[in-house]
């Protein structure tokens, strides 16, 4: 008998069904397919048309500035470029030299209306990053008062407290401003809900070990309930906490977290891993979190404005972006991976008033959903997935790529899955705000 559909490779395209809204996957087609490119230097800019008849003087272009995601200026410039050449201008302006990071972006706009789009609509863009180093201020923190209990360590610091498990194995507590942040354990994540790609190359039967040891790894000591003390080091202005977690694999690995408590309610914390080479790579690195759902608007400085992975970068631009936690749940006819943000120096978690938690890191890959990676396997349809009760953060090194070459067995480019070879250490820091 003939099989009347293809379920939800039937959905496989870059705009949603129904509405025909852009999936996440749009920008990065869209600038792949757009036919003017720029390469832009210092003092120079370099315009590629890749039109075969159309001269880049029919469209606007400009020159925009921005430091560490705020708009310093917008310069306009002309362009004469003729269909299948090249031209190089000059910088309209230099770059400052106050420390900081700068993004420099040339954009071609539509200069009138079109039967396909409006006037300012953007046809193509290039942006490049540019740093200027400075010396670093270094702030004199506050001291922290640390309690010694039998079971648990306490921190009190600046409009803070929180509360280090021994017998529970992690951070049960970070309060600021006397409201409670966290509502489980943080803990060492690997794993993601596979996407259609994943499914297709059967990477949750290569990876599944990693699930496992994101939902069962443990402190406690092997063999025995006894736990695995953590390792405690008071410094000057901070303490910090090492766990030690096991994880269920063959053969087994471990591997460790690190807070390190400042007194003004920073938490340094560290995940540290020596690859085992019979388990290979793992579909994530990073740290899962999970708070109230009354945190449920998002501001990041990073990628974007779509979500954005190792291999699907092209077409997002570093900016600073905003939206609410559910609009990062792509509406895949099967749950799935979804919402990540690549290059991200720092990203919020707030309720509508602004109070929540602050993420920083160097390029960290982050993500706030309404449910965690878990969550998302189990559920065949978007009516299948639980209520909304947490905020699910993770903040990770690194998630590997999400493949597509094809979707029935392609698996992710070798440069886009995170490294066998050397330790993985990932560093970032939380904070109440």
């Amino acid at each position: 008998m003939d099989r009347p559909t293809d379920y939800n490779f039937s959905g496989n395209g870059i705009v949603y069904g129904g509405e025909r809204d852009e999936s996440p996957k749009m920008p990065s087609v869209k600038y792949n397919y757009q036919n003017i490119s720029v390469t832009i230097g210092e003092d120079r800019i370099r315009v590629t048309n890749k039109n075969l008849f159309v001269n880049t003087d029919q469209f606007d272009c400009a020159v925009i500035l921005e430091k560490e995601g705020h708009f310093v200026k917008k310069v306009p410039i002309d362009t004469d470029v003729a269909p299948l050449s090249k031209a190089e201008y000059p910088m309209p302006f230099a770059l400052p030299e106050e420390p900081g990071e700068y993004a420099v972006t040339v954009s071609f706009t539509l200069k009138e209306d079109t039967k396909w789009a409006k006037a300012g609509h953007e046809v193509a863009f290039g942006q490049e990053i540019f740093s200027k180093k400075g010396e670093e201020c270094k702030k004199k923190n506050p001291p922290v008062e640390v309690i010694y209990g039998k079971l648990n360590l306490g921190v009190r610091g600046e409009n803070f407290d929180v509360l280090f498990s021994g017998l529970n194995g992690g951070l049960v507590s970070y309060r600021y401003a006397g409201k409670e942040m966290i509502e489980a354990i943080p803990m060492p994540n690997f794993w993601r809900a596979p996407t259609d790609n994943d499914c297709g190359n059967l990477m949750p039967q290569r990876y599944g070990q990693w699930k496992l040891a994101s939902m069962y790894l443990t402190h406690k000591t092997d063999g025995t309930f006894d736990d695995h003390p953590p390792v405690i080091k008071q410094e000057e202005d901070s303490i910090s906490i090492t766990y030690t977690y096991h994880m269920p694999t063959t053969p087994r690995a471990d591997c460790e977290l690190t807070y390190q408590v400042f007194g003004d309610g920073t938490i340094k914390t560290k995940l540290a891993y020596v690859p085992v080479k019979e388990l290979g790579d793992m579909p994530e690195f990073g740290v899962m979190f999970q708070i109230n759902a009354d945190y449920d608007q998002v501001e990041w400085y990073g990628l974007g404005p779509e979500e954005t992975y190792a291999d699907r970068t092209q077409g997002a631009k570093l900016g600073i972006y905003r939206n609410e936690v559910k609009d990062n749940l792509a509406k895949y006819l099967v749950p799935q991976e979804c919402g990540n943000k690549t290059g991200v120096r720092y990203a919020k978690v707030t309720d509508k008033k602004g109070r929540g938690m602050l993420f920083a890191g160097d390029n960290m890959s982050f993500s706030a959903l309404p449910y965690t990676p878990h969550e998302m396997e189990n559920a065949k349809h978007a009516y299948e997935l639980p209520p909304v009760h947490h905020t699910v953060i993770r903040v990770a090194k690194a998630q590997m790529g999400v493949a597509g070459d094809n979707s029935w067995g392609a698996r992710t480019h070798e440069e886009f899955l995170l490294p066998v070879n050397e330790k993985l250490e990932f560093e970032f820091s939380f904070r109440g705000i």
